[in-house]
């Protein structure tokens, strides 16, 4: 589903919580902070600036800006704004909608790590100090922090102290990905928006919207990767990226059907063909795990989501041609050469032993 925001402020999914946030803007009860709770291309950011531009445009019920304000005479009157109860929120043409779609808007700011490893205690500090600084064109000034897991603890802390009292034109958005990481105290001041995985078909419908000519295989592969998320699925769709996921989709089919079959001789094949660097091995036996997964899965019932595998009823075939205890072996070795590889373990060797082990499953 679609928001109706204006021309460039489009979301695509998560529909009760952008109705809440709607309703929050249009009726001026947003909280001071909120917790942008997604994976990585699950839409955070763009979510961040449609509330943006829903709080900055001139367009919505009510609104009447700073810069409004300082355009009127001594005896001069600006009544409310009051377009239709459905017109698009952010309108998505006014100036302060621009400025927000453009980066410019001198009320917003982006706090981040700046290639670090995490947020450290420097730029809140600095978020502390210019909070105090009304806002130049809007009502509200607008603070995005993103990773806001990787912060500090003193980081943290430090944001504590404003998130408990902060100027009342303030509102903060921290993007993160899992809140595991956040201080209780933190969690405890913002309201946490789960951002969920989007159907299939939403993600298909935005690679066709995006320009992305894939055939029906391709495609299928590649939402099992995106996982509901529309950014990832754009960046996998790069054929530079997509090509080598392809070829370890294929390697792992191929092992498998080897196994299925008994072919302990051309298993070793199959295995020494694979290139040998650990960075590509590791991705090799990380979706070999996952197929073997789904064909563990299927020996007990077919009501499942599969990771793998594009075609259940195929898959289902295939986990018929194996006992249960022999994908409990495989699904171990396969287990056992990761973690061997993330020990820095030698690469031939470890995949000589899993290729021994797993021969014999």
């Amino acid at each position: 589903m679609e928001d109706v925001g204006g021309q460039g402020f489009s979301v695509v999914g998560n529909a009760p919580l952008l109705d809440r946030l709607r309703r929050d803007v249009r009726e001026g009860r947003l909280n001071h902070a909120y917790i942008l709770d997604g994976a990585p291309g699950s839409g955070r950011h763009t979510l961040a600036r449609w509330l943006c531009g829903a709080i900055a445009c001139r367009n919505r019920p009510g609104q009447r800006t700073a810069a409004d304000e300082n355009q009127l005479g001594m005896f001069d009157s600006l009544p409310p704004v009051q377009p239709p109860a459905d017109a698009p929120l952010p309108c998505g043409r006014c100036e302060d909608c621009r400025r927000i779609l453009e980066g410019i808007s001198p009320d917003v700011r982006v706090i981040g790590r700046e290639g670090k490893a995490t947020l450290g205690v420097d730029s809140v500090r600095f978020l502390r100090q210019d909070v105090l600084n009304p806002p130049n064109r809007l009502d509200t000034k607008i603070y995005i922090i993103e990773d806001a897991e990787t912060m500090t603890v003193q980081a943290q802390n430090a944001l504590l102290l404003t998130l408990e009292e902060p100027p009342a034109y303030v509102l903060f958005l921290l993007l993160c990905n899992g809140t595991d990481a956040l201080l209780e105290t933190v969690r405890s001041r913002a309201p946490v928006l789960r951002l969920a995985p989007l159907p299939d078909d939403d993600v298909r419908d935005a690679l066709a919207a995006h320009g992305r000519r894939l055939s029906e295989e391709e495609t299928a592969a590649l939402l099992l990767q995106a996982n509901g998320s529309i950014g990832r699925a754009l960046a996998l769709s790069d054929p530079r990226t997509l090509a080598p996921i392809l070829r370890n989709r294929e390697r792992c089919e191929a092992l498998l059907a080897c196994l299925a079959d008994r072919r302990a001789d051309e298993i070793m094949t199959a295995i020494y063909g694979w290139d040998t660097k650990r960075d590509v091995v590791c991705d090799i036996l990380a979706d070999l795990h996952l197929a073997v997964r789904d064909l563990v899965l299927l020996k007990r019932t077919e009501d499942i989501r599969t990771v793998f595998f594009t075609d259940r009823d195929a898959a289902a075939d295939l986990a018929d041609r194996f006992t249960s205890r022999a994908l409990i072996r495989l699904y171990d070795a396969v287990w056992k050469a990761r973690g061997a590889l993330e020990s820095n373990g030698n690469v031939r060797l470890t995949l000589t032993r899993m290729a021994q082990e797993i021969s014999h499953a």
